[in-house]
């Protein structure tokens, strides 16, 4: 069975990356987005098994995107992906309820997995990315 993922990045270089890395895999890329409120919509027009969502994007960032859809769809597992590492994003998108935080520079197989996982409904925080929001 293929995990359906909606991919919201603004830059297309980080998409067409996306989908050559995906590609071969149970992972398919069922909608893209480039801005936080268009992930929004495409998250309630074609409900994915995972949202992989970029931080800074225009038209709504991927904070604010993760909140909306949680709204909605309280049980849909969403992984913030970003270039920062940044503790106040890695928190507020713990309080938001991300299933998780891949940075961009993370190992190919890490990134399915991590998407793997979230797709299952599990979170994917590891005791350092916890510790460090909470210590």
């Amino acid at each position: 069975m293929s995990i359906k993922i909606l991919i919201a990045d603004d830059h297309e270089v980080v998409r067409c990356g996306l989908k050559s890395l995906l590609a071969g895999t149970d992972i398919k890329i069922v909608a893209e987005a480039t801005t936080g409120e268009e992930a929004v919509r495409l998250a309630q027009k074609r409900p994915p098994d995972v949202v992989l969502i970029d931080i800074r994007m225009p038209g709504g960032d991927g904070l604010t995107a993760l909140g909306r859809i949680k709204l909605d769809q309280p049980e849909l597992p969403i992984l913030i992906f970003s270039t920062y590492d940044n503790p106040t994003y890695v928190a507020r998108a713990v309080a938001l309820g991300a299933a998780g935080y891949v940075l961009k520079g993370e190992p190919k197989d890490e990134l399915i997995e991590k998407i793997r996982v979230a797709a299952t409904g599990e979170g994917t925080w590891t005791r350092d990315e916890l510790r460090r929001v909470t210590g």
